[in-house]
């Protein structure tokens, strides 16, 4: 069976980067109301892991009553992958309390980013965080002297090794985004072949791969074996914006029935940027996933 979700980035989105406590619950009840039951949640550094963490009953008490199950849980924390030792080794020793957390909030799956690398960025990075989130279409960098993208990969494969070993019960999950480390299909496949461990899979995302020209059938057999979850988006890879789907240029009967074929039975999380019709945008991705999941013979709800 396949479930149809939605990611952090509506919270995100509707109320900040990162949100109240008291606009986390109200989240709860906005993704009630359209009728989604499976949440990505994510912890969105130190600051908003520890206020998850005060009122983790409370939050589980919430998403009891909503009728929702948080499946995935995200540790967003650039220092995973930072080139110092001392300050990547201290962010692992956190990870511990963040798979805890996921563990408590009944999540099967733990989540990674390879964030940009350390190069100077002249127009900001590809992900701006802070009280407004927001991607970049045009990335200009300088190179400074004395950078090994050597030295940039094998200390995330050893942050994701890591994580992996600390929380061999699940499944942890690298999320590729354009202009960071992990930004294409065979840079995924490369870190998993890397990373060598089981509970170790790539993240599918539509939007992003879309957005990097990639053809998103071809990545999708490219991955296969190799991914757990699936971020579902449209694009129209003139830029990064992830839309609603069934309007952009990505072909949707080809993808669901490789779906079909290789028999997933995971979740797919709908995840569009902020748009003033944001909700609508939702509820009509759902709408034309399920339609189209299917004609193609999948068993799918939402």
């Amino acid at each position: 069976m396949i479930r149809i979700g939605i990611t952090y980035l509506y919270t995100i989105s509707t109320y900040g980067y990162p949100p109240a406590w008291e606009d986390d619950l109200r989240a709860l009840s906005d993704i009630k109301s359209m009728g989604f039951h499976y949440l990505e949640m994510e912890a969105l550094g130190q600051q908003h892991s520890a206020q998850i963490m005060t009122h983790k009953e409370d939050f589980r008490e919430a998403l009891s009553a909503n009728g929702i199950h948080v499946h995935n849980f995200c540790a967003v924390d650039p220092e995973l992958v930072s080139l110092n030792k001392d300050i990547r080794t201290a962010a692992i020793e956190r990870f511990l309390q963040t798979a805890q957390l996921g563990r408590e909030l009944g999540a099967e799956t733990l989540h990674l980013a390879s964030y940009a690398p350390p190069v100077e960025y002249l127009n900001g990075r590809p992900y701006a965080l802070g009280k407004k989130y927001s991607i970049m279409d045009k990335i200009p960098i300088h190179i400074p002297d004395g950078f090994s993208w050597n030295a940039v990969w094998n200390a995330l494969v050893e942050s994701c090794r890591a994580c992996a070993d600390i929380a061999p019960d699940m499944t942890i999950l690298m999320e590729p985004r354009i202009g960071e480390t992990v930004c294409s299909t065979d840079a995924l496949l490369r870190l998993v072949m890397d990373v060598d461990r089981l509970n170790f899979k790539g993240n599918f995302d539509t939007g992003h791969f879309s957005a990097g020209r990639e053809c998103v059938p071809l990545a999708l057999k490219k991955l296969q074996g190799h991914f757990a979850n699936i971020h579902i988006s449209d694009n129209d890879p003139s830029n990064l914006r992830h839309i609603t789907v069934g309007k952009g240029t990505i072909d949707w009967s080809e993808f669901f029935r490789l779906l079909k074929e290789m028999e997933y039975a995971g979740y797919l999380g709908i995840d569009l940027t902020l748009s003033k019709t944001l909700r609508q945008d939702l509820l009509e991705s759902a709408d034309f996933i399920l339609k189209t999941a299917h004609k193609a013979g999948l068993k799918i709800e939402i």
